[in-house]
């Protein structure tokens, strides 16, 4: 901090009113919430310690951005205030203590639902007819966006059941995940703006000056409070139900209790579970559900006292590319990744972030020293998703050479990648014996990728049969390893060899043949020999098994390097066949079973697996032939499909319990 607080405050509030207008008036944002709100709340640290700075015209004192000249004002009859936010349970144990000493008690009803990631609306009634929309703008005046919300579904144009007299509603306008997806690929093809997040594909929606291309657009809306108008509910609870009579959508994320302690124990379950919803929420409001409490409550210049937003770790982030190194995967395909200067990004610190393929980087007009936002949204690996400052002046070109052998870079026509095609490059090695030593193939314990890299390197494994060959000296040779750790992992090689050969042939690496085709396999041969002497025909004639795959199968169990690997296997001990499939019950006989999302606990894998032992037969897509779809964490286009089509949905922890293994 600069030694004059009167200077840091001052650029404190101008980097903060910068960031207002590009996220109230722009909709373009380059930081995320949490990086925003860490400047909003040193600020605010400030201004309390040295209140002789403290001014009117603050940000901390202000609500969002300004009406824009394109639309005409509109003034709230209340203004459109903003909440506290907090990320962590200590500051909402304090909200809950301040709002109990207010009130003289500390037992008093709240309501918690989820908070969505979208734009404030407001929508004013008189007598049951919507006659005016507007946006928060800067909280007292606010743009009329009548024309364009008029155009979205969720949003009645007549009450049902309703009030005499002007009634002022309030909620969020928001876009569905999957819809956003297919907005930006189509954006992508026209060569138009691609939208950073849903966020920003409603707003950017909503200040469309011609209403019609507004309709293209699937928003949505949630009713979440009131402006202005007589109503007749004492309470929030009473008044969401009010709002469900008139013809309203509300959050489906709701829970009323008077315990502090319930609620921090529904955020923490809440953060697995929010991935699954379609739309995108970063936190949940906790509201004093009284009204009459409310008011006892007030306000602050900005913020209810009566409620406080509980959010996530941002899962997307504003950072700088570095540098772009290529990283060599076990096919021979080159992806470009990014190093970017480390960023907190939902929960953890993130320094690397892929860029999928060139094609990508050319989309994103992307070069070395660009500001971007990148994104973590449901734990996978961090993916650039759009450049907001270019800032960069070297170029990202494919390499000539591999990076880890050495040898030329070869791209087939028409195709997007790029490979090594050189059989000995270590960087394939590697994946390739990673992939076999990994949980849903061998599932060799103590082959990590840092013991893969060291034995490569060394010289000591080549083939997935070198593993085998491997003994005390080799390992206690290698970094940190000693007795125990030597024997462990021997341990852990003899235990693979009893692995049945689904898990072989997906070990194997062969393309197009996954841990799903692998056992279809498997189940339909039994043994190894029996696949190898398989015809073509043959192969083709298996349910589930397509062209593409029987060809790379074929293909594999003929090539010659392949058999005799095949033969070094056979003669370290490996079992070559499969065992009778053991059904546990026949709850699920009948059914097709879709998995979707990041499973708890477990791998797709083993969940397939799982719902097959009970009978079930699984697949890989969503039809109108399945019969149920377990949809878990991170859970994206496979759920909406299912939604659609009216397909049962169940969370994982409803899957194990329909199967009698809830724990």
């Amino acid at each position: 901090m600069s030694a004059n607080p009167a200077e840091e405050i001052a650029k404190l509030r101008k980097e903060i009113e910068y960031h207002n207008h590009l996220y109230y008036d722009l909709d373009d944002p380059v930081l995320s919430d949490t990086q925003y709100d860490e400047l909003y709340q040193k600020l605010k640290a400030l201004e309390a310690q040295y209140p002789q700075f403290a001014t009117a015209d603050s940000p901390t004192q202000k609500i969002g951005g300004r009406a824009s000249p394109s639309f005409a004002p509109v003034v709230h009859r209340t203004p459109m205030m903003s909440l506290d936010n907090s990320y962590n349970a200590e500051d909402v144990r304090a909200w809950h203590e301040r709002c109990a000493k207010i009130l003289s008690s500390s037992s008093f009803d709240m309501v918690l639902e989820a908070k969505i990631d979208g734009v404030s609306c407001s929508l004013t009634y008189i007598d049951g007819v919507l006659t005016t929309a507007a946006s928060r703008g800067d909280g007292k005046t606010g743009e009329d966006i009548t024309a364009n919300v008029w155009t979205i579904q969720d949003i009645p144009h007549r009450l049902a059941h309703a009030p005499a007299g002007v009634l002022e509603i309030r909620g969020e306008i928001y876009l569905n995940k999957a819809d956003l997806t297919a907005l930006n690929e189509k954006q992508a093809s026209q060569n138009q703006i691609i939208f950073a997040n849903t966020r920003n594909a409603a707003a950017g929606s909503l200040r469309q000056k011609d209403p019609s291309i507004t309709a293209q657009r699937p928003l949505h809306f949630f009713a979440h409070s009131f402006g202005f108008g007589a109503i007749s509910a004492d309470s929030f609870s009473a008044f969401v139900a009010d709002c469900r009579q008139w013809g309203f959508a509300v959050s489906p994320v709701r829970l009323q209790t008077s315990s502090i302690d319930e609620i921090i124990r529904f955020y923490k379950d809440f953060d697995d579970k929010r991935h699954q919803l379609p739309f995108d929420t970063d936190g949940l409001v906790i509201k004093v559900n009284n009204f009459t409490q409310q008011r006892i409550l007030g306000v602050t210049a900005k913020s209810p006292r009566w409620a406080i937003a509980f959010k996530y770790p941002a899962e997307q982030a504003t950072t700088t590319v570095n540098n772009v190194l290529f990283s060599v995967g076990r096919s021979g395909v080159i992806t470009p990744v990014a190093q970017v200067e480390p960023v907190s990004c939902a929960g953890v610190v993130i320094s690397n972030a892929t860029l999928h393929n060139f094609d990508e980087i050319k989309r994103l007009g992307l070069r070395v020293g660009d500001k971007i936002i990148l994104e973590r949204a449901g734990e996978v690996i961090p993916k650039i998703i759009k450049v907001v400052e270019h800032l960069g002046t070297q170029d990202i070109v494919p390499p000539a050479v591999c990076p880890s052998c050495g040898r030329p870079v070869y791209q087939a026509e028409g195709e997007v990648g790029y490979y090594c095609v050189n059989p000995s490059c270590p960087a394939q090695i590697k994946g390739r014996i990673l992939h076999y030593a990994s949980r849903g193939a061998m599932d060799i314990e103590g082959m990590g990728e840092a013991v893969v890299e060291e034995l490569v390197e060394r010289g000591f494994v080549t083939h997935f049969s070198d593993l085998y060959n491997l003994n005390f000296f080799h390992l206690l040779s290698l970094e940190n390893f000693k007795e125990k750790k030597s024997q462990n992992l021997l341990d852990g090689l003899e235990e693979s060899k009893k692995r049945p050969l689904s898990r072989l042939l997906f070990a194997l690496g062969i393309a197009f043949v996954g841990a799903k085709t692998a056992e279809v396999l498997a189940d339909r041969f039994h043994t190894l020999d029996n696949l190898m002497q398989a015809s073509l025909q043959d192969l083709q004639a298996v349910p589930d098994v397509g062209v593409v795959v029987s060809q790379s199968v074929y293909d594999f169990f003929h090539d010659p390097a392949a058999r005799q690997q095949i033969e070094l296997l056979r003669q370290a001990g490996l079992n070559f066949t499969q065992p009778e499939k053991q059904i546990s019950s026949r709850v699920l006989e009948g059914k097709t079973v879709v998995f979707t999302g990041e499973m708890k606990g477990m791998t797709r894998t083993e969940a397939e697996l799982l719902a097959r032992q009970h009978g079930a037969k699984t697949s890989g897509s969503v039809s109108a032939k399945t019969s149920l779809v377990v949809a878990a964490k991170a859970a994206g286009s496979k759920l909406k499909k299912a939604q659609e089509l009216g397909i049962k949905i169940l969370t994982p922890e409803e899957f194990l319990a329909l199967i009698g293994q809830n724990k």
